[in-house]
């Protein structure tokens, strides 16, 4: 979570870089997926074409899992803060471990399959992330639109008066 404070500051050093808007818009993005796939595994429905618990297993073992490794691997590479290491410490990688341990006595989920969803994590979280990021260009920009255009409304405009 402290990743939306602290994103802005972080990229602006790096040859590309994220405002915090755009990386809210991103964020929100990426967690309504996540939120519509546990509402389908509550319901017992696939949600893109998976079960619903693998979809949760992959969603966590992989997914959140590969995410809170890669913040602390990063801020180990570049032996400095790395926005979202703190939230993967203290939230994430707790939250996933914890889960991970339920879903094998529950006999949901084996060692080999947690390895390979984690491979899978690491794989799909960059375009996962691109992708967000390339759609929140454009609603970001469709919002700036949006609020310039209610901007220039006049209360009188408004109520037709």
């Amino acid at each position: 979570m402290e990743e939306i404070l602290t994103v802005a500051d972080f990229t602006a050093k790096l040859p590309f870089s994220v405002s915090t808007e755009e990386f809210v818009i991103a964020f929100i993005l990426l967690w309504v997926i996540v939120l519509i796939g546990c509402v389908m595994v509550v319901t017992n429905k696939r949600f893109v074409g998976i079960q619903p618990i693998k979809f949760f297993t992959l969603l966590v073992a992989g997914v959140f899992l590969a995410n809170g490794i890669g913040h602390v691997v990063q801020s180990i590479i570049f032996q400095r803060y790395v926005p979202g290491v703190i939230t993967a410490m203290v939230i994430l990688i707790p939250f996933c471990l914890f889960s991970i341990r339920r879903l094998m006595l529950e006999n949901l989920i084996t060692p080999k399959q947690i390895g390979g969803y984690l491979i899978l994590g690491f794989i799909l979280q960059t375009p996962f992330a691109l992708t967000a990021l390339l759609i929140q260009n454009s609603l970001y920009e469709v919002l700036r639109g949006f609020m310039k255009m209610v901007s220039n409304i006049h209360l009188k405009e408004l109520f037709f008066l």
